[in-house]
């Protein structure tokens, strides 16, 4: 039986004014009101780190866009340079 391929279909997105802030973007980030937030599965996933994580986790069978060596990945959560 062959493997079938997930694939990330980008369906909707939304040009908010960060000045006046939608209710859209406060329902999806409730605790840091900010983007970016990734809404998969109608479940929202915020911060940038986090959401290269989970894009790593999830789609596996692509590019990582995370260092694989642990001490690299530990430097990008202390926000060091590479």
């Amino acid at each position: 039986m062959e493997k079938q391929q997930s694939e990330v279909v980008l369906c909707r997105h939304w040009v908010l004014d960060l000045t006046n802030k939608s209710d859209l973007l406060l329902d999806y980030n409730p605790v840091h009101k900010k983007v970016p937030v990734l809404v998969y599965s109608s479940q929202p996933i915020a911060e940038s780190l986090i959401i290269l994580e989970y894009s790593d986790d999830c789609w596996n069978n692509t590019a990582k866009l995370l260092p694989e060596d642990p001490h690299q990945r530990t430097k990008l959560h202390l926000g060091k340079v590479l």
